[in-house]
């Protein structure tokens, strides 16, 4: 059995969390930058940048409804960690449980990961959350795609990997990502390199790119080229 080591665990360290982001937040041509309030990988977005914008880095909530240039921070305090949101109607749920490629997955360029399992809930766009007890009985089975996503065109955008070997004839394997293609043929450059942990598309066909901080180097001698904050991509144009 191959094993896969995620290259984005191996980047992820604890630090304090900033309210206010005391960093100036790049502008690029084609995209919008937010950078996280602690330095940890952004690793699930749910909302609107226009509006009320929530993310996650795992074991932390975030609302910002300035475009990043403040954030408040959730009330989630259980020890599980976040992997996506689904919203339905006024309630956003927070999923804490993932799955990943298995290694019969490895050479296919079409496997999907998925956030499940919702353990809490939010009526307030993601300031306070309470215990989310009753799904199952509710024969609702949530889950979101991480990697893999359709525009409202039907066009599919997705995370793209390399896979490198821990050692010569080792089965275990380091997974980067190096990118983001569509289905029909694209590819789409986003301004830094970084281990990309998810996608999301808003009302408005919007990509948004949850990614760790900036790299530098190649596996295995990747490391942050400054600041561990994570980012967050959005596309400045719809996707279609």
């Amino acid at each position: 059995m191959k094993n896969i080591l995620l290259a984005g665990c191996l980047l992820l360290t604890l630090g304090a969390c900033r309210k206010d982001a005391d960093t100036p937040t790049p502008d690029y041509a084609d995209w919008y930058a937010l950078r996280a309030p602690d330095d940890r990988a952004i690793e699930a977005v749910a909302g609107d940048i226009d509006e009320t914008l929530v993310i996650t880095t795992r074991f932390k909530i975030y609302q910002t409804t300035d475009r990043g240039k403040t954030w408040q921070t959730g009330d989630y305090q259980q020890n599980l960690g976040i992997f996506g949101f689904l919203a339905r109607a006024d309630t956003l749920l927070a999923l804490t449980a993932g799955t990943s490629a298995s290694s019969a997955l490895l050479d296919s360029a079409n496997y999907t990961t998925y956030a499940a399992s919702p353990s809490v809930f939010s009526l307030d766009k993601g300031l306070t959350w309470k215990p989310y007890r009753n799904w199952e009985r509710e024969n609702f089975k949530p889950r979101v795609a991480l990697n893999r996503l359709k525009a409202s065109s039907g066009t599919e955008y997705s995370i793209t990997y390399r896979y490198t070997p821990t050692a010569p004839g080792s089965d275990s394997y380091y997974s980067e990502t190096v990118g983001i293609k569509n289905s029909v043929g694209q590819r789409l450059a986003l301004p830094k390199k970084h281990q990309i942990e998810s996608l999301y598309f808003d009302t408005k066909s919007r990509l948004y790119v949850a990614a760790s901080a900036a790299r530098c180097g190649t596996i295995p001698n990747t490391t942050f080229c400054g600041e561990q904050n994570g980012v967050l991509y959005v596309s400045k144009k719809p996707l279609l």
